[in-house]
């Protein structure tokens, strides 16, 4: 495991530089806010575009490996049901659980299965990525509307906007749309969106590390102690259950695992402002998830190799 924690290391050590960097407003505050738009509009869409145009989509196993990804978010999200029921949560806090419940940070996640298993590793994790965004997307803001009853709120324009004003879903979208179409390496974009794609995960890892607000932990212990167990305990769990029971096996299972082993995404602090969340716990359970995570997830992915690679 210790070598392990080792190769996952350079990841974190970028994240913990991103957070140097912030707090010290270097190069401006300014900087951060840009790269963040740089990053969710040009350099991860990219990213996601050249890897689904290259997936092989005609090997059966992409079934049960959807098949993994979709009953695991069933799972996950009927026990932070349960822990929001026994805990009585208001609504703006049952909606923050659900997103640190079943959200994932999907830039950890493509960086450390890039680290761990090279371009076979990023290849599948981009295929679960393209498998889990659109999906988890959809759930939580469906669930939000619910929970909260917004009155006057149209949910039908909400969930076309999270799909189709999306643009690492409309990127997806492209790069299965060309590579079904035979067209991956012939249009000119494959060749831009590819350079570009080589820039977005170290850039991507500073500006995660950059956003963390870890002044905020400082209360819900229960919220962010439970929230923790379902997001790395218990997702990457059911996983491990779901690829033995469909017979998932090697780099793609071991991978399936990393999106359990991840924290929950940076991006669920805006969608709990937009739709009425509760946006300060939000913060803190995305400050503790991911500072926990670099102790959990060398853990979770020493037995997750013990059992599909070893």
């Amino acid at each position: 495991m210790i070598s392990l924690s080792f190769t996952i290391l350079p990841v974190f050590l970028l994240l913990v530089l991103g957070i140097v960097l912030s707090r010290y407003r270097f190069p401006s505050d300014s900087f951060w806010s840009g790269v963040d738009k740089l990053v969710y509009w040009v350099l991860f869409p990219s990213l996601l575009y050249t890897k689904t145009s290259e997936v092989d989509f005609s090997n059966p196993i992409v079934g049960s490996y959807a098949t993994v990804f979709l009953s695991t978010i069933f799972i996950v999200c009927c026990c932070v049901l349960l822990v929001n029921y026994f805990f009585k949560s208001s609504p703006p806090t049952c909606t923050s659980m659900m997103q640190a419940g079943v959200r994932f940070n999907t830039f950890i996640a493509l960086a450390v299965a890039e680290k761990l298993y090279g371009e076979t590793g990023l290849l599948f994790a981009t295929l679960g990525a393209s498998i889990l965004i659109p999906t988890i997307n959809v759930l939580v803001v469906v669930y939000m509307v619910i929970k909260h009853g917004k009155e006057g709120v149209n949910l039908g324009s909400l969930i076309f906007k999270e799909l189709f004003k999306n643009p690492l879903i409309i990127s997806i979208l492209l790069g299965v749309s060309v590579n079904l179409m035979g067209l991956s390496k012939v249009i000119p974009l494959y060749t831009i969106t590819e350079l570009l794609a080589q820039a977005t995960l170290p850039l991507v890892l500073l500006a995660v590390g950059a956003s963390l607000q870890f002044h905020e932990v400082k209360t819900a212990w229960k919220y962010i102690g439970f929230s923790t167990l379902i997001k790395m305990v218990i997702f990457p769990g059911v996983i491990i259950w779901l690829c033995l029971l469909l017979n998932v096996t090697g780099i793609m299972a071991a991978v399936a695992v990393i999106f359990g082993a991840v924290p929950t995404a940076t991006s669920g602090y805006a969608l709990a402002r937009q739709l009425g969340g509760n946006a300060p716990l939000m913060a803190v359970l995305i400050s503790f998830q991911t500072a926990i995570s670099i102790f959990m997830l060398p853990f979770v992915m020493w037995i997750a190799q013990a059992i599909f690679l070893s």
